[in-house]
């Protein structure tokens, strides 16, 4: 045998060794967290940090790819430490775990993060804990993104972040869960898979033969008719009935701006309320040329900007427009982009005092846990803003399976709740707003 070979079977040898303590080890802290035995925990996660004298390995060291024990997974079913430690109930040894680098957002093979373990067992501090720590990663990854983007000079890297984050756009601002590690699966199902799609524009789209959905040329659903309860409350939100007792001033301050218009059906529930202007921004040309098939334009209250409304929006804004209700539902793009729409259109095109926006509430709609986490950067996303965002309860109706026909991957299946966001100017900043002014 040369000693290439001998070489080669001693590395592979010791790389198996590697794996095999590593997996006992991970079995042995598993343990520990499910019985919230926190001095257990503690101690192996120290010792992980310590050197391996029992191994002969170029590196000397026991863990995985250099990773903590506490970012491991258990192979067969995805468990880790902390989705443990979080059924357990222990607070003390969660912040531990996290302090080690175990991720808030990793999922098992039934895509269940550690957020989930704790709802499922109603430990509710845990809850708060991971909610917390979900929310400040996902704040702080984002503003990472952003700084690589302006030293870029472009668009963010969508294979560099796809996989990152629990709140990327998944369809019509629809945000996709995390992926699971390589530890976990080697492929993941079709509605965990981000959907950004920087080409959407230049890609056909098609409505089923039953007219229910508009998909992409991926089968992917831009919209779909089950979405028209949501769309009313949506509409009713930002254009609510006129009663008698309203001001002529109020009655006439019905002006409503819409961001992609799919399959029209925000726009037809809008138009049933009577806005006095009614301005839709529209990007898609094939989605574009069947409003003017259908004659949208030539309705006397609506006004169409065919662009994206990145470039739309300032033309609004030079223009002088205000509107008293704005909704967002775009689709395929990244979860920058629902940030910048924030800081530029809501901003500057809101109407004070009463003004009121709203998005299609797609964030991470694959798992509420997720979902949470997201609405709660939005929420404090809009407040830097001077908004206050609440997020009400709609009940979805039942989507019969038909629906589903030809569509790819379904979003908000087997939901039960829809959490509509509704936005308003905090008075106490319209007043500071006003007194600096």
């Amino acid at each position: 045998m040369s000693a290439s070979t001998q070489n080669d079977t001693t590395s592979m040898a010791t790389e198996t060794s590697i794996e095999e303590e590593s997996s006992s080890l991970l079995s042995t802290l598993l343990e520990a967290c499910k019985s919230g035995d926190i001095n257990k925990v503690r101690q192996i996660l120290i010792d992980d940090e310590k050197p391996s004298s029992s191994l002969s390995s170029p590196s000397n060291d026991n863990r995985i790819n250099n990773f903590s024990i506490a970012t491991q997974q258990e192979e067969s079913t995805g468990i880790s430490p902390l989705m443990a430690a979080s059924q357990s109930g222990n607070a003390e040894l969660c912040q531990l775990l996290i302090d080690y680098g175990a991720p808030w957002n990793a999922i098992d093979r039934h895509g269940k993060c550690a957020g989930n373990y704790a709802v499922d067992a109603q430990k509710w501090e845990i809850v708060n804990l991971l909610v917390e720590v979900g929310t400040r990663a996902e704040l702080i990854l984002g503003a990472t993104i952003r700084a690589q983007m302006k030293l870029q000079g472009g668009a963010a890297d969508d294979d560099d972040h796809e996989d990152t984050s629990t709140t990327k756009t998944y369809k019509k601002a629809k945000m996709t869960t995390t992926k699971p590690s390589e530890a976990t699966s080697s492929s993941v199902p079709a509605e965990q898979e981000p959907c950004t799609k920087p080409d959407y524009l230049t890609r056909n789209v098609r409505f089923n033969e039953e007219g229910t959905a508009l998909l992409d040329d991926d089968d992917d659903a831009v919209m779909m008719e089950w979405e028209r309860p949501i769309m009313d409350a949506h509409a009713s939100i930002l254009l609510p009935s006129n009663d008698n007792q309203d001001t002529q001033e109020q009655q006439q301050l019905r002006r409503v701006l819409n961001i992609g218009f799919g399959m029209g059906i925000i726009d037809t529930a809008l138009q049933e309320r009577n806005p006095t202007k009614h301005v839709i921004i529209e990007a898609h040309p094939q989605v574009y040329a069947k409003m003017l098939s259908d004659k949208w334009n030539e309705q006397p209250n609506v006004e169409i900007f065919f662009g994206k409304w990145q470039t739309e929006v300032p033309k609004l804004i030079s223009r002088g427009y205000k509107f008293d209700g704005i909704f967002y539902d775009t689709y395929g793009e990244h979860f920058t982009d629902l940030e910048d729409f924030h800081e530029l259109a809501v901003k500057d095109l809101l109407d004070q005092p009463n003004g009121i926006y709203s998005f299609f509430n797609g964030l991470a709609p694959d798992n509420l846990f997720f979902h949470g986490v997201a609405c709660q950067c939005v929420k404090l996303q809009l407040a830097k803003l001077g908004l206050d965002t609440e997020f009400a309860q709609c009940q979805i109706q039942q989507i019969n399976e038909q629906d589903w026909k030809d569509v790819r991957r379904k979003y908000w299946y087997n939901r039960e709740i829809y959490y509509l966001p509704i936005a308003t100017w905090n008075k106490e900043f319209l007043v500071s707003s006003a007194s600096s002014s």
